[in-house]
């Protein structure tokens, strides 16, 4: 593998780990202080760090011009993050990290609806096994119902899969991505301050050495470095590729939570577990029936193409495939 392509292919790798690892901190975080109080203590610092690098570079003007699609954008990460933050510390950090990453197959569904293009055979059975996983994973020892925080995580699924929808035809329309992101996470940062900054501010004197360790994971690593990570190696690698790499999210989170949080999870629980990995593998990995997705999307062929007819009307397969690819990247990579 040539160097171009290993290095992007090692930061993704390693912002699926530190996304991983996030469930576990959030609630570990949370049983410290309270949910409310650690999104808005991550949401805080990432955002004023970002606006602080878009004053120094001289791009608040840029930030102004995306208002609209990050209040957008940002309303879904928000909602993301907050049912997430919930979710977690109702159930466990492992069922979180997998049943989330139902938001990679949720994805194809929801740009299939807004396409109306039919899904493939492969991606359908790929929803079908991930559903299958998730009912023996919540059911442990037997088939049950899922609890509240199983139910939030999945809805931070759906809200992931819109955000991550909504983002790749924003950016695909010419939206700059780091100013829309900017406005993201100051939204974010406005909302869980004005919901959490009291909880916040009343639990910083009694944060433990350990506990601004996981604030600043959480806020630093999960939320900043991984985000400018995803968005630089993601430029340097095709987007169904970084939509794989960061779908390993839930194996990492199923690993430190079983490893690291000690969390207990029996035969047919950890048979759902592998049975939702397979399909979030599968249904990431391009389609073998279809043309694989390019990085840069080709121009029509003027001579296949009359001067009156619209450019969107000659795209090729494998051009309409990559607004999906992008979203697949987009949602896998949320945090």
């Amino acid at each position: 593998m040539s160097r171009s392509r290993l290095v992007p292919d090692a930061v993704l790798l390693v912002v699926a780990v530190v996304w991983g690892g996030s469930y576990l901190a959030a609630k570990d975080l949370a049983e410290a202080t309270s949910a409310v109080a650690v999104m808005c203590l991550r949401f805080l610092p990432a955002a004023l760090i970002l606006l602080a690098i878009a004053a120094v570079r001289g791009r608040l003007r840029a930030v102004r011009t995306v208002t609209g699609p990050g209040l957008l954008l940002g309303t879904l990460r928000a909602a993301t993050i907050a049912l997430e933050t919930i979710g977690v510390t109702l159930t466990s950090a492992t069922n979180a990290g997998l049943i989330i990453g139902l938001s990679v197959l949720i994805t194809p569904i929801l740009e299939s609806t807004a396409t109306r293009r039919r899904l493939s055979g492969q991606l359908t059975a790929a929803v079908l096994l991930g559903f299958t996983g998730v009912a023996l994973l919540v059911g442990g020892e037997g088939l049950s119902a899922p609890n509240i925080g199983d139910l939030l995580i999945f809805a931070a699924a759906l809200t992931r899969a819109l955000l991550g929808v909504a983002g790749a035809r924003l950016t695909a329309g010419g939206a700059a991505v780091l100013p829309l992101t900017t406005i993201e996470l100051t939204c974010g940062a406005i909302a869980f301050t004005l919901w959490g900054g009291g909880p916040a501010l009343g639990s910083l004197p009694h944060l433990t050495g350990h506990d601004w360790a996981v604030l600043a994971y959480l806020s630093v690593g999960c939320t900043l470095l991984a985000f400018l990570g995803q968005l630089w190696a993601t430029k340097h690698t095709s987007a169904s590729r970084a939509g794989i790499l960061l779908g390993t999210e839930p194996a990492w989170a199923l690993s430190i939570g079983i490893g690291i949080a000690g969390d207990t999870i029996g035969p047919i629980g950890l048979a759902g577990g592998l049975v939702l990995l397979a399909a979030v593998t599968w249904g990431a990995a391009p389609s073998t029936t279809g043309a694989r997705t390019p990085f840069r999307r080709r121009p029509p062929d003027p001579a296949a193409v009359a001067p009156s007819t619209p450019a969107w009307t000659a795209r090729t397969p494998s051009q309409h495939q990559q607004p999906r690819a992008a979203a697949l990247a987009d949602s896998a990579g949320s945090g």
